[in-house]
């Protein structure tokens, strides 16, 4: 059985907000660990060739009612972001660079939570609105700040984008297990079989 299992994601994805709360189900059923890989959304689909599903207004229409669905079905709200989609470097930058796991976790979901959760969603691409969101979860903003402008993790950023494209990656949330790739928020029950 694998030890642990990938979640390589972008906070401007809406179908990883909804990966998320499933994805810790799975640690927790499992034992197997969640190891959160934070990519740029952007190069991904640039590197592969992909389109954003919102590009084909059929798909789009579509979308916006399925996300809604599928949040009731795990249980969890989901608000569309007006700022969508929202340019996350900084704060993938940001995560990237932290090095406490357990404050990375925390962070993840705070801004997770914070972009798709609530009802009035922050821009994730504004750092002024990210700065008073460090605040008000006990983040140290300056530090955020800090880690989201270091050139190393913009480096470290670029390699973990290149990475998944290498592995084949296309879109976001996507989820490897060894080396076999579950794209999706719907396929981490195939992503719970393989551990098992």
């Amino acid at each position: 059985m694998a030890k642990f299992f990938e979640f390589f994601f972008d906070y401007t994805s809406p179908t990883a907000w909804l990966a998320l709360p499933v994805a810790l189900g799975v640690e927790a059923r499992t034992g197997a660990e969640l190891r959160f890989r934070p990519m740029f959304l952007g190069g991904v689909m640039q590197g592969s060739g992909n389109k954003p599903p919102g590009t084909v207004p059929a798909k789009a229409k579509y979308l916006n009612r399925d996300l809604q669905r599928c949040a009731a079905h795990i249980g969890i709200a989901m608000h569309f972001n007006p700022a969508f989609p929202m340019n996350t470097l900084g704060v993938l930058r940001a995560t990237t660079g932290m090095t406490d796991a357990a404050e990375q976790r925390r962070f993840i979901a705070a801004l997770f939570e914070a972009a798709w959760g609530q009802p009035n969603p922050v821009d994730l691409g504004d750092m002024g609105q990210v700065a008073k969101l460090c605040a008000a979860n006990g983040f140290d903003a300056a530090a955020i700040g800090a880690l989201a402008t270091d050139p190393a993790n913009k480096e470290k950023l670029k390699a973990t984008t290149d990475e998944a494209l290498a592995r084949g990656v296309f879109g976001a949330p996507s989820f490897f297990v060894d080396d076999d790739l579950f794209f999706g928020h719907d396929r981490l029950d195939y992503v719970e079989r393989a551990l098992a």
